[in-house]
């Protein structure tokens, strides 16, 4: 990308009564707001996609982007891990408080009560300023969540939320040591596959088509994906878990997902302070009704790609 600013956004609505968005909504403004944000920051182009009920109620493209514009969608890329490692939860390969220990048993002492849960919701203790191995695409994602453990940890794991993407990288490491997979591999298979995403993989800086291997993906932001593609996956969350009338995931582990785990925890570091958000697993917490419950997530990227 030659501009920070380059927006897709893939939004859900989520509202009553099939069929009645058109006529319920002016969304006549929705262009005439996203061409002025195109217009005012000269960006390459912008993509906005508004779905409920299975349905798509708009679609349109801007400046430049068109049909299949694949984007480095940064921290959007942290849903698509936590979903990964749910489907493996689901199947029993991993558990949400699974410590680090039972698959790095020679980590340092300190980092091994840390659970697969905690490294997914900034939780962990684990230093947040990005490790030198995150972004090396010479070395292994096994070596990089070695390296990252071997830090010292800046807060005692469970008492501090710090935003970051080195504990994402320890827990996807802990994902192919349970499965004896590559990170890639687990993706496909995972979401790739079932959700039949077409143009999605964890090279985000690759310019070529296909799905691009890596030996080290990011894996709190190093995905590149497509309006459609991203768009497939927030329609299965909005079915509550079923995509094309099939479980992909359940309700009971969306909900579990979609639990605010930063309550009571102090806000060490945040890149929406000030904001009342809080953190699930991969997805922020934008809001909750009377009893506390869940009812608006996101997970936004750096570049403008707006889940």
């Amino acid at each position: 990308m030659t501009r920070a600013l380059s927006v897709l956004l893939a939004l859900g609505l989520a509202v009553a009564s099939p069929g009645l968005a058109r006529d319920r909504y002016d969304l006549v403004p929705v262009t005439t707001q996203t061409q002025a944000l195109v217009d005012r920051y000269a960006l390459p182009g912008a993509s906005v996609r508004l779905a409920r009920d299975g349905g798509v109620v708009y679609r349109r493209h801007f400046g430049g982007y068109g049909d299949g514009q694949r984007v480095a969608i940064a921290s959007a890329s942290k849903w698509l891990s936590a979903l990964t490692l749910a489907r493996l939860v689901e199947r029993g390969q991993l558990r949400w408080d699974d410590p680090v220990g039972r698959y790095f048993p020679d980590a340092p002492a300190a980092t091994r009560a840390i659970t697969l849960a905690q490294l997914f919701s900034h939780t962990s203790g684990i230093a947040n300023d990005d490790a030198p191995c995150i972004s090396d695409r010479n070395t292994t994602l096994q070596a990089c969540g070695r390296a990252i453990l071997s830090m010292p940890l800046a807060w005692t794991p469970g008492t501090a939320f710090a935003y970051g993407g080195n504990s994402m990288q320890v827990a996807g490491a802990m994902a192919e040591v349970a499965t004896g997979r590559s990170w890639d591999a687990l993706f496909i298979a995972e979401m790739v596959q079932p959700l039949g995403l077409v143009a999605t993989d964890w090279t985000a800086g690759a310019v070529a088509n296909g799905y691009v291997p890596n030996p080290n993906p990011r894996i709190g932001g190093g995905a590149r994906s497509t309006l459609d593609d991203y768009g497939r996956v927030l329609d299965m969350l909005l079915a509550g878990g079923l995509h094309q009338g099939q479980t992909f995931l359940s309700t009971q582990t969306l909900a579990t997902m979609a639990l605010d785990r930063t309550t009571g925890l102090v806000i060490a570091a945040s890149p929406v302070a000030g904001y009342g958000y809080g953190y699930g697993i991969g997805q922020w917490v934008e809001a909750k009704d009377a009893q506390g419950a869940t009812f608006r997530v996101s997970s936004p990227g750096a570049f403008g790609f707006t889940p």
